[in-house]
């Protein structure tokens, strides 16, 4: 069996390692070993690229520079991009491989694996039309609704379906997760459960991510992982949560989210520049001891979903309203789910008032050791 892991972000490149360790897809020979590609769009792709080369783990590893249909001048010129590219896959992937040929890629992979249904997928599954698509945990994205939908047009998917003469290539027969006892997803039917992270793939992890055996300390009860305040609600709402919580500054830290840009909200905190990723830093330290302050992000369901910790949880999301739609109410339910599942639900904390949110951080700071 050949497999074909598609990765454009770090997250994503952890879940496939874990597959591959854990021998998902068994090869049978030396060159049959699964292959895969990793987009280089994120911080430090070609030295991560290097370092899963150096674990023998894949036959081939190739880094590759995915087009972004965002930077077209006007739509009709992205539309015309994106119609051509699904017409003629091989044009995409010479551009994308930079080569002449792409010969070695067709009719190659019995599986094809990936978290998001790129046009680099699309294009990779049109020249293996027999090869089965899978999707892997994506984070929060993976456990509820048609991830693929949202982010794909039905008039996209309907062209690419008569591209491939009725085949609808964007559907995969399976999704792996961390947790699929807390999965509502629609991709598929067939939902698996990925195996969890043992000690030995954890330094292999370590390993490709370059982290070294110094970590953040974390000694502070309470860790504040902020949003991207890109709209005025959204600054607003940051600049509150810093002045609710500057009489707790030595029990606070903060782990900026990599495209925040407000500096000055955070100038009175200890903050983690993010060197080591949150996935693998949870390994190193009792999460189940903190208490985490969110509006909305995904590292706050990590510790549930990557090692069944279950460390205190404050939303912010009441306080700093999310736009209303479908997304909040996904959001909503994913939840919801998280509460069903953690042993103790009360944990789980959504102040409705400011004074509130205060309530809830100055008793936990206060009796911490009595409430876990």
């Amino acid at each position: 069996m050949k497999c074909l892991y598609y990765c454009t972000t770090p997250f994503q490149l952890l879940t496939a390692l874990n597959m591959q360790f854990n021998h998902i897809f068994p090869s049978e020979a030396e060159n049959e070993k699964a292959d895969i590609i990793v987009a280089n769009i994120f911080k430090n792709a070609e030295d991560i690229s290097r370092r899963i080369k150096n674990t023998k783990l894949f036959n081939n590893v190739y880094l590759i520079n995915e087009e972004d249909h965002k930077n077209h001048s006007n739509g009709f010129s992205k539309a015309f991009a994106i119609a051509r590219n699904t017409m003629f896959p091989g044009r995409l992937l010479k551009q994308q491989f930079n080569c002449k040929s792409i010969d070695f890629l067709k009719q190659k992979y019995n599986v094809i694996v990936s978290s998001v249904f790129s046009h680099t997928v699309a294009a990779l599954l049109t020249l293996n039309r027999n090869a089965e698509y899978i999707m892997m945990d994506d984070g929060m994205a993976s456990y509820f609704g048609n991830w693929t939908k949202r982010i794909r047009s039905p008039g996209y998917l309907k062209f690419l379906k008569l591209r491939n003469l009725g085949k609808e290539v964007d559907s995969p027969s399976s999704l792996y997760v961390m947790r699929r006892d807390m999965c509502n997803s629609e991709l598929s039917d067939t939902i698996l459960q990925l195996p969890e992270f043992s000690s030995e793939f954890l330094k292999v992890a370590f390993s490709v991510f370059g982290m070294s055996d110094v970590f953040p300390n974390y000694n502070q009860k309470v860790i504040w992982l902020t949003h991207v305040s890109n709209s005025e609600k959204k600054r607003e709402g940051t600049y509150e949560i810093a002045r609710a919580l500057t009489k707790y500054s030595n029990d606070v830290v903060v782990r900026k989210h990599p495209r925040e840009k407000l500096e000055d909200a955070y100038s009175n905190f200890e903050c983690d520049n993010g060197a080591v990723m949150w996935e693998l830093l949870l390994s190193k330290f009792p999460i189940k001891k903190k208490l985490i302050i969110t509006l909305g992000s995904t590292g706050a369901f990590t510790p549930k979903f990557l090692y069944n910790d279950e460390p205190w949880l404050l939303f912010t999301y009441k306080l700093i309203p999310l736009p209303n739609g479908s997304q909040l109410d996904d959001f909503l339910s994913i939840v919801e789910q998280l509460k069903k599942a953690y042993t103790h639900p009360e944990h789980i904390l959504e102040p409705e008032t400011w004074d509130e949110f205060d309530s809830f951080v100055k008793t936990f700071i206060s009796e911490t050791e009595d409430i876990l």
